[in-house]
């Protein structure tokens, strides 16, 4: 195990020492279920700068022994494995929180004061990074108001960067105003706009597939892709946050961000090279040539539901109005389906079906890729008794990362006969896989914008989401009653019935949840 105390045996190379991270919200659920665990991993790999200071910001928090107290039993509670005191320890030592309210300047004045003791501890200047990880609705009032007390300069030796959590607005023009927002008082290059998704280590591996295999790179197009799926499936229901996914659905929280960065690296060029620049300029050309819909276009083209009560993981669950806070009257989606088209020369006419929903029967998220199917004129007389077998393409992304290809093979016998057959990669049988949020407080650390999102990246996905969304505001401001096109389905079901029909109309199913 590497030491704790040098920071020169840190095995991530652009670390650099002396680092402040300022988390807003540090009462709340993400940083209880993702950001403490991340940090105590960090800390036990040996992952963390040996002069690093975490100062938790919330109004309800606890502060001095009853922070730490608190946070462990969070780690204890949401880490992966058992958590050992001996690596505890040396974190709880780098922790301290700060009750306060974000509307008061003197807020930012506490952080600034106490940066500046702790950098009169270790005698040097400290580099700062500030997490949102509040609700989106406190976003503009943190930024101005770190602005206001200089929290956002940087030098050419010591910088300053914030990430801002998902969403990142709720809908084109919301997400432009807090652009325009942010860029008042932060440069491009601080601003790492955050998607979990992407530090997940089976979606990182979407670009090494498809670009470090020659066996593959010829079959990526339209020539031979028939169709393809993305699935994103939850059991959870809305688990304490009502407020923010009233506002947001599972169109906004999910597709809008995660779903649509997997087809943008599922689909686009090949970048001239892993610069993050470059991979995120051919995410954007791909991002514009997803066709948009019109609001004529949407009813044929993208389904929702919302779930009722029924049996997940073995448990009774409500109906999602019967939620604690949720009101009697809602209308928000709890899944939705919907098909896109790539307008450019290698995608034009292959759909591409994307899949969110809650209160599924599995936890599960997978890209499903289906190749066309060899041509009877093209198989041998000896075969033409068979079904042809269908060549297909899994790539599983949570619960574990691994791909799962279909081919046909002849089994042991005199008999031609062929069967489909699997060939499996990862999956079950991997180590231990470093956490999306690890990674990418790493990165973020070293500089790294790779897996952060761009704003003209946002900016297209919003042009994609945004009509959808407000044809269905639409619908809802013309009746008081549950829109017809929301089609309730069971909890611990594959979603609505319909959901089938949407598909089975092109000839093709969903994968099983």
């Amino acid at each position: 195990m590497l030491s704790h105390s040098d920071p020169s045996n840190s095995p991530v190379h652009g670390i650099p020492d002396g680092t402040v991270l300022i988390i807003f919200g540090a009462s709340g659920d993400l940083t209880r279920r993702k950001l403490m665990p991340a940090l105590y991993h960090l800390s036990r790999d040996g992952l963390l700068p040996n002069r690093f200071k975490l100062i938790g910001m919330g109004r309800r928090i606890q502060t001095g022994d009853e922070f730490i107290h608190h946070m462990k039993n969070r780690v204890i509670q949401y880490c992966s494995h058992k958590m050992e005191d001996r690596y505890w320890d040396p974190l709880s030592e780098r922790l301290l929180a700060i009750r306060t309210d974000y509307k008061e300047l003197i807020t930012y004045q506490k952080i600034s004061d106490c940066i500046e003791t702790i950098e009169k501890k270790w005698g040097i200047r400290s580099n700062h990074l500030f997490y949102l990880a509040t609700s989106p609705s406190h976003f503009e009032l943190i930024i101005n108001n770190l602005a206001k007390i200089g929290l956002n300069v940087q030098d050419e030796k010591h910088w300053t960067r914030i990430i801002v959590e998902k969403p990142f607005g709720l809908d084109l023009k919301s997400s432009e105003n807090l652009n325009s927002e942010i860029m008042k008082h932060y440069s491009e290059e601080q601003i790492y706009r955050i998607d979990h998704f992407l530090g997940k280590e089976a979606v990182q591996n979407i670009l090494v597939f498809r670009m470090s295999n020659l066996l593959f790179q010829p079959l990526w197009n339209r020539e031979y892709i028939e169709y393809m799926q993305i699935t994103c499936a939850e059991t959870v229901g809305v688990e304490g946050r009502v407020d923010f996914f009233e506002q947001t659905g599972v169109v906004r929280d999910m597709m809008q961000s995660h779903l649509l960065q997997v087809l943008a690296l599922l689909t686009m060029e090949h970048p001239s090279s892993l610069d993050p620049e470059e991979i995120r300029d051919e995410k954007v050309i791909l991002l514009k040539s997803v066709r948009k819909y019109k609001s004529t276009e949407i009813e044929e083209c993208v389904i929702r539901g919302q779930y009722r009560e029924g049996v997940v993981n073995s448990e009774f669950v409500p109906k999602y109005m019967d939620e604690k806070g949720v009101s009697l009257t809602s209308k928000v989606e709890t899944y939705a389906a919907v098909k896109l088209f790539i307008d450019n020369y290698r995608w034009r006419g292959v759909p591409i079906y994307l899949r969110t929903g809650k209160r599924m029967p599995n936890r599960k998220t997978e890209i499903f890729i289906q190749l066309k199917k060899i041509k009877d004129k093209e198989i041998p007389a000896v075969l033409s008794h068979q079904s042809p077998i269908l060549n297909t393409i899994r790539l599983e992304i949570q619960p574990r990362a691994g791909i799962d290809i279909t081919i046909g093979w002849k089994p042991s016998g005199l008999l031609t006969d062929v069967e489909p057959t699997s060939l499996n990669i990862g999956g079950k049988a991997q180590l231990e896989e470093p956490k999306a949020y690890e990674r990418l407080l790493v990165d973020a650390m070293r500089g790294d914008s790779t897996l952060f999102i761009r704003f003209d990246e946002i900016r297209e996905m919003w042009k994609i989401i945004d009509p959808i969304v407000q044809y269905w505001k639409e619908k809802k401001e013309q009746t008081e009653e549950l829109p017809d096109d929301l089609h309730i389905y069971a909890a611990g079901t594959q979603g609505p019935e319909v959901a089938d029909s949407f598909i089975s109309k092109d000839n093709y199913s969903w994968t099983e949840i």
